[in-house]
C-alpha cells in the first residue's frame, strides 16, 4: 500500500512569477495606439452611424436608410431598403437620393411600410420597379 502512495507523490508545484512589460501598455494605451497605426478613413457611409438616417425609425423590423459612399473624395448619397432578421440587417438598394425614380421608389416602400407590408412584399416592390 505504502509503493501506491510514493507512486502517486506529486513533485512540489511551481510558482510562476509574473514579469511586468511596459511595451503592452503602449500597445493597450489608445495614445501610444493612435501613434503607431495611421488612422484609416472609412469609404462607405454605412460604416458612420452619425451620418446614416432613417427616414422610418418607428419601425424596428424594417425602414429604410439614407447612406453615403466616397469615390474620388465625393460623397455620393443612397437610399436603401433595410429588414432584420433575427440580429441579420439585409438591405437592399433603392437608388441615388438624386434621382427622381429613386425618390418615387422610396415614397412606395415607406407607405408600404406603414400600410404593413412584409419585408418580403416590400423586396417585390421594389424589384418591381427596378424593371420600369
Amino acid at each position: 500500500m505504502t509503493e501506491q502512495l510514493t507512486l502517486f507523490n506529486l513533485a512540489p508545484t511551481q510558482v510562476i512569477k509574473t514579469v511586468h512589460d511596459p511595451y503592452w501598455d503602449e500597445i493597450v494605451n489608445p495614445v501610444a495606439l493612435a501613434t503607431i497605426p495611421p488612422p484609416v478613413k472609412p469609404l462607405v457611409g454605412a460604416q458612420v452611424i452619425s451620418d446614416t438616417q432613417k427616414t422610418a425609425p418607428q419601425h424596428d423590423t424594417h425602414w429604410i436608410e439614407r447612406y453615403w459612399v466616397e469615390r474620388s473624395e465625393n460623397k455620393y448619397w443612397y437610399y436603401r431598403y433595410c429588414w432584420m432578421i433575427g440580429r441579420k440587417k439585409h438591405r437592399i438598394y433603392i437608388g441615388s437620393v438624386h434621382s427622381p425614380k429613386a425618390q418615387a421608389k422610396k415614397e412606395l416602400v415607406e407607405i408600404a411600410i406603414a400600410d404593413g407590408e412584409s419585408p418580403q412584399e416590400i423586396q417585390k416592390i421594389i424589384r418591381a420597379n427596378h424593371r420600369s
